[in-house]
């Protein structure tokens, strides 16, 4: 679930920069269907996490999620509750892009190719960022006590 919208966002920022230096529509589409990859396959995976997140306890024995669909800000909750923030900042940037695309794919109207790599850059390395916070947060020893780095 978490892997496909970061792969996604990856392939989507190398094929935007790589419109800057050719003029293909092939490349203009391949970013289109990639950032609308990212942004379709991210809605799964924040389902998911937020469902997981309902089952895991901080160390007080208390649920990460007390009231609403996010942790709160405590510093309990500071590593998962960066994870959201980050995640759900990218999940915006992921939206602005699939529009973008979207409007490529079904008018061919061109988007700015200098806005659309440096957000399709930033949205890369931004949930790069949040899926090691997030994986670092899944695989730590509070989560596995055995678990030993």
């Amino acid at each position: 679930m978490t892997h496909l919208p970061i792969a996604a966002a990856i392939l989507a920022a190398i094929s935007s920069v790589t419109a800057l230096f050719v003029s293909r529509k092939e490349v203009i589409l391949l970013w289109a269907v990639l950032s609308v990859t990212a942004f379709l396959t991210v809605l799964p995976t924040i389902a998911t996490g937020i469902f997981a997140a309902e089952g895991r306890f901080n160390s007080e024995g208390k649920p990460y999620i007390q009231s609403g669909v996010l942790v709160g800000n405590i510093p309990a909750n500071a590593r998962i509750w960066e994870h959201e923030l980050l995640g759900g900042s990218g999940a915006a940037i992921a939206l602005v892009l699939a529009a973008l695309s979207a409007g490529f794919l079904l008018r061919g109207r061109v988007p700015n190719k200098y806005l659309t790599a440096v957000l399709a850059v930033a949205l890369a390395v931004l949930w790069g960022i949040v899926g090691h916070l997030g994986g670092k947060e899944l695989w730590s020893p509070d989560t596995f006590p055995r678990f030993q780095q």
